[in-house]
């Protein structure tokens, strides 16, 4: 997935990608090519939520011609609002009242864009809101600006159910979120003793990570090791990228019967994504977050982004951590906030939607609600984007399947073992890269060809027999596979030859 890391028989190895910080649009002001007003779309939501640590809102409204503050928490306000292509001010409040609006449409030109900054002291904790859009409607109203990837993370989102049954899976053991392991049992009762209610368990929880933990830099430029991306590993280490960094978050919401997942997805700054080529599908999930369920409703906490500490140097052990103050911006978001600067490309929910559909020219699909894919039919297959939160494969025993289609089953990383059926031969590129859970795959005599980094990334996966069909494994293919026992064909070595991380032994067998 996004920086997976994993530290085996002595040694530190690296894979993946680190996490993208973006700078917010507005830290400048932008060109009007920045933005492309054809994908800055009014939002029919009137009002951004946003949560103190206690769970009480501040809402930022629009009504008629007016932007409306409400809270009955907050103790101070500094609210700017400029134009997004000139920087023009046109409008700025800093006032300790609680409730107030502002008119701001007579002062705005129809087809501009502008911004808010929104800063706020509440409940003791000080927080800045930077990523919050208007335009003046034809009719002279108020209108938000919908993020451009906000109807794609609504879709994504909505395996997130409440109901008791679902939320009870999102307390249960997952790789490397083990809430059942008992120093991370231990630790998440240490750091939420005192607390009285989950909203208290999970500010505790969440500012333990932004004050001891620092973002590795190191590993997002080591392509030579492999960090533990576990929960308890990283416990006692306390320095992770954004993935791990999720990953103790939800283990330790969990382990106090909180329901918690980790997000994978496309970090951006706004303007990024209000451009078309921002909004394809075929975007690779660069970052990674969390949400937490309090009170059966969701919300969502990116701890990277608010940690501002670092681990800097050379190397994995040599490395200094360097403290800075942190932040509270990016805790308690509602959906509307987060996609602001975050395309959800899948939550990690044990359950999955209901759905079917095409997977290839004459290959269809069909997921059931316990994360099982069915596939059906013949010839080469490719999942459709957001097909990857499955936990199992079947084929149809009446399927012709012949190829594993390139990036076919990347980052499915729920699957724990796939078998081939005996009609497939041909792997494609990167097809099941990133399949950070598996462990087993069959692969049927009858193979001729495995892709290009086709297993990269799958740093579970512990046994492979390359049957003696195979004449081709191109580069990579079962690179960053620290684990594996793999056998192959006499004939066909060298595909490793450039490999980063050595698979564990390599079994060659005589002719």
């Amino acid at each position: 997935m996004i920086g997976k890391r994993f530290v085996a028989a002595g040694i530190a190895l690296t894979i993946g990608v680190g996490m993208f910080l973006p700078t917010t649009a507005n830290a400048l002001s932008m060109s009007s090519s920045a933005l492309n007003l054809e994908h800055c779309e009014f939002a029919q939501y009137q009002s951004f939520d946003f949560y103190s640590k206690t769970g009480s809102p501040i809402t930022l409204s629009v009504s008629g011609i007016d932007l409306t503050v409400t809270s009955d928490c907050i103790s101070s306000v500094d609210l700017s609002v400029r134009n997004c292509t000139t920087g023009e001010q046109i409008a700025k409040k800093n006032t300790m009242e609680h409730s107030f609006s502002i008119p701001l449409a007579d002062k705005m030109v129809t087809n501009e864009i502008y911004y808010a900054v929104f800063k706020f002291t509440a409940e003791g904790t000080s927080y800045k809101q930077s990523d919050i859009y208007f335009r003046k409607t034809d009719d002279g109203k108020l209108s938000f600006v919908k993020s451009p990837v906000y109807d794609v993370n609504v879709e994504r989102c909505s395996e997130m159910w409440t109901d008791d049954v679902s939320l009870q899976e999102c307390l249960q053991p997952q790789h490397d979120i083990e809430c059942d392991d008992p120093f991370v049992i231990s630790e998440s009762n240490r750091i939420t003793n005192g607390c009285t209610d989950d909203w208290s368990k999970v500010n505790a929880i969440y500012s333990y990570i932004l004050s001891e933990f620092a973002y590795d830099e190191i590993q997002t430029e080591d392509r030579y090791y492999v960090y533990q991306d576990d929960s308890p590993s990283l416990l006692r280490r306390k320095i992770a990228i954004c993935e791990g960094m999720a990953n103790v978050f939800t283990a330790l919401c969990r382990a106090q019967q909180i329901p918690a997942v980790v997000q994978f997805g496309v970090t951006e700054r706004f303007e990024t994504f209000a451009n078309l080529s921002a909004r394809r599908d075929e975007e690779w999930p660069n970052h990674a977050w969390a949400a937490v369920c309090i009170d059966h409703k969701w919300y969502f906490m990116d701890p990277t982004f608010d940690c501002n500490n670092r681990y800097t140097g050379n190397s994995y052990s040599t490395g200094q951590i360097e403290k800075s103050a942190c932040t509270y911006d990016n805790a308690f978001l509602s959906l509307e906030a987060i996609s602001m600067m975050h395309k959800i490309c899948d939550a990690d929910t044990i359950h999955d939607i209901e759905r079917e559909g095409s997977c290839g020219d004459h290959a269809t699909y069909r997921i059931t609600r316990d994360g099982t894919m069915t596939i059906s039919g013949s010839g080469e297959i490719v999942l459709p984007t957001g097909a990857n939160t499955i936990s199992r494969v079947v084929f149809d025993p009446d399927s012709n399947i012949t190829s594993i289609g390139r990036s076919c089953f990347a980052d499915c990383d729920l699957i724990t073992q796939i078998i081939l059926p005996d009609t497939v031969t041909t792997i494609e590129q990167q097809a099941f890269y990133s399949c950070e859970d598996l462990e087993y795959v069959y692969l049927p005599e009858g193979i001729t060809t495995i892709g290009k980094q086709a297993f990269d990334v799958c740093d579970e996966l512990s046994y492979i027999y390359v049957p003696d069909s195979v004449h081709t494994i191109q580069p990579f293919a079962f690179d960053d596979c620290p684990r594996l026992i793999i056998s192959v064909p006499y004939g066909v070595r060298g595909y490793d030859r450039y490999d980063y991380v050595d698979s564990y032994r390599i079994i060659v067998r005589d002719l």
